[in-house]
This record gives structure tokens, C-alpha cells and sequence, in this order.
């Protein structure tokens, strides 16, 4: 092929913006610097620490322990948003708060901006993102029954007429008030505060059951059940709960911060090793479909 002068010329053009192209992609993009025009980052560069929403009682994931420290999966992969923080604001020294949340009131504190990020249990719903963002998914699990292990309940048709504990304003109330309703069980339902509450309600016989998030009550049951043995988890998964860190709706400079941070340890490797930490000494090794979770939010920079 015999290209004249304009073709020759034209070939040269683009090479040299095929060039170019390639050598900016290869440059990395600058890192934001300072709050921007975020007002979660404002308001953390104000306080000169960010403040994190966490469980009591939540294990393994958002907890205080023993020692009086909070900690768990939930809150070291929050840690993960907060390194970020201290990153983008120039702040190494930036301070870490603690405020203890519940079912009822950790909406409204994200909200209303008392709390910077949520690092809890709580499910990632698209009629909560009505009120607040969430992070990337980063558990999966369902509501199922702890019960008694010489219980003959199996499922929850198994509780007709029965009592049956649940955590207010919870998903799995909502799930359990939804089949009451459906299949007319006539179900009794009792409320506490927390899990160990709740468990402890079924290991006095007060409940015949304790709904609540299957993971956390496999956990309960592994490692507090008195005596050990004495509390099973049985039935269906009745809902599809995938967790999430919560934070204030709206600022989409911070939204996107925590996203990058969660994706950088999706991509890493290091959520693995924190589940790994946390689950696999309680015989809970990860499943494909969180790891597919990780996988498909693994977003590159």
C-alpha cells in the first residue's frame, strides 16, 4: 500500500497521540489532598478526629471486649477507611472515638452526623440508602433461629403460637412479622436490646426461639452457649443481609474515599486476612460468595 504525504503525516499523528495517550495512562493520577469539598472531611479536620459507630455486643465483628477495647472484623476494616483519612487530610496523628450504637438509634447518628462512619452489622438496604450511603458489601448472611439444641424446631413454621425473641427494628423482626403475617403462625414476638439478651431468653426457656443474623448467633452459640452444646441454629435463610459500613448521605467525595479504601483491600488480599483473623479460629472459613463479593468489588484505582 503507497501512502502519499497526507497519509504519511496523518499515520505520524496518530502514533504520536497513541504515544501520548500511553504515557498518560502510565502516569498515576495525583491524589487529592485536604477535605475538598467534603463535609464528613471538614468536619473530621475540625473535631481533629473521626468518630466511628460501633456494637457492644456484635461478635466478631463490632464489639468491646474484655479489656474494655473496641474491636472486631467490622471495625478493623473501618480502620482500613480511616488510614485513608489520615492519608488524604495530611493528618497521621488523626484521633480515633468510639460512640456505642443499637438497632434504634444508629441511623439517626449517621444522619444527623454525630457519627463519621458506621462499623457494625447492619444490612445494606435500598430503603436505608434512602437515609444514609454504605460502603461496599463486605458480609453476607440471613436471618435463622437459635433455639434450644434439643429443640424439635427446624424451621420457622416449627413456631406456631410460640415466643419467639427478636432485636426492634431489626431485619429480622421485619422478616418474622412478614411470615407471621403470611402464614398466620401467630408468633409471639419478644424484644431485646442485643444478642446475648436474646440468647440468653432461649438458654432460660423464656423464648422457644431468638431470630437474629445467622452468623452471629453460629458464633454465639460456638463460643458462649451455657453449657456448651446447649444452643443450635437451625432453619432456611428467612432474608438476604449484606453488610456494610454506613456513613452520612450526600458527600460523595467521602463516599468515594471509604470505596476506595474498602477496593484497595478487596484487591489486596487484606480483607481475606482480616476474615481470616477473625473467623477461622471459630471454624467459620470463608465461602465462595463472599469472596466472589470481594472479587466483583475489587475496583482498581
Amino acid at each position: 500500500m503507497r501512502l502519499g504525504k497526507f497519509g504519511i503525516a496523518t499515520m505520524a499523528s496518530i502514533a504520536m497521540i497513541a504515544c501520548l495517550v500511553t504515557a498518560a495512562s502510565a502516569e498515576p493520577l495525583p491524589v487529592q489532598q485536604g477535605p475538598g469539598n467534603s463535609v464528613i472531611l471538614k468536619r473530621i479536620l475540625e473535631r481533629g478526629a473521626i468518630n466511628i459507630g460501633h456494637r457492644e455486643a456484635s461478635v466478631p465483628f463490632s464489639y468491646i471486649s474484655d479489656e474494655q477495647k473496641v474491636e472486631g472484623y467490622s471495625v478493623d476494616l473501618c480502620i482500613k477507611v480511616v488510614d485513608a483519612v489520615r492519608q488524604r487530610l495530611n493528618k497521621p496523628d488523626l484521633k480515633v472515638t468510639f460512640t456505642p450504637i443499637n438497632v434504634t438509634n444508629r441511623i439517626p447518628l449517621v444522619a444527623n452526623g454525630t457519627i463519621d462512619l458506621e462499623c457494625g452489622t447492619t444490612s445494606n438496604f435500598l430503603t436505608r440508602q434512602e437515609q444514609v450511603e454504605f460502603s461496599p458489601i463486605f458480609y453476607v448472611t440471613g436471618t435463622q433461629l437459635l433455639v434450644k439444641a434439643a429443640s424439635a424446631t427446624r424451621e420457622i413454621e416449627d413456631l406456631k403460637g410460640r415466643r419467639v425473641a427478636a432485636l426492634q427494628g431489626s431485619s429480622n423482626e421485619a422478616a418474622i412479622r412478614k411470615l407471621n403475617d403470611e402464614k398466620a403462625l401467630g408468633v409471639q414476638l419478644v424484644y431485646v436490646k442485643d444478642l446475648p439478651e436474646g440468647a440468653l431468653l432461649v438458654e432460660n426457656d423464656r423464648v422457644d426461639a431468638f431470630v437474629a443474623d445467622g452468623v452471629q448467633i453460629k458464633v454465639y452459640a460456638a463460643t458462649k452457649a451455657k453449657p456448651a452444646g446447649s444452643l443450635a441454629v437451625v432453619g432456611r435463610l428467612l432474608t438476604y443481609d449484606p453488610y456494610s459500613a454506613m456513613m452520612q448521605r450526600g458527600d460523595q467525595d467521602f463516599a468515594l474515599l471509604v470505596r476506595g479504601a474498602f477496593a484497595d483491600a478487596f484487591r489486596s488480599g487484606e480483607a481475606e486476612k482480616t476474615y481470616a483473623r477473625w473467623f477461622d479460629p471459630l471454624g467459620l472459613k470463608i465461602e465462595g460468595e463472599l469472596l466472589a463479593a470481594f472479587r466483583v468489588q475489587a475496583l482498581p484505582r
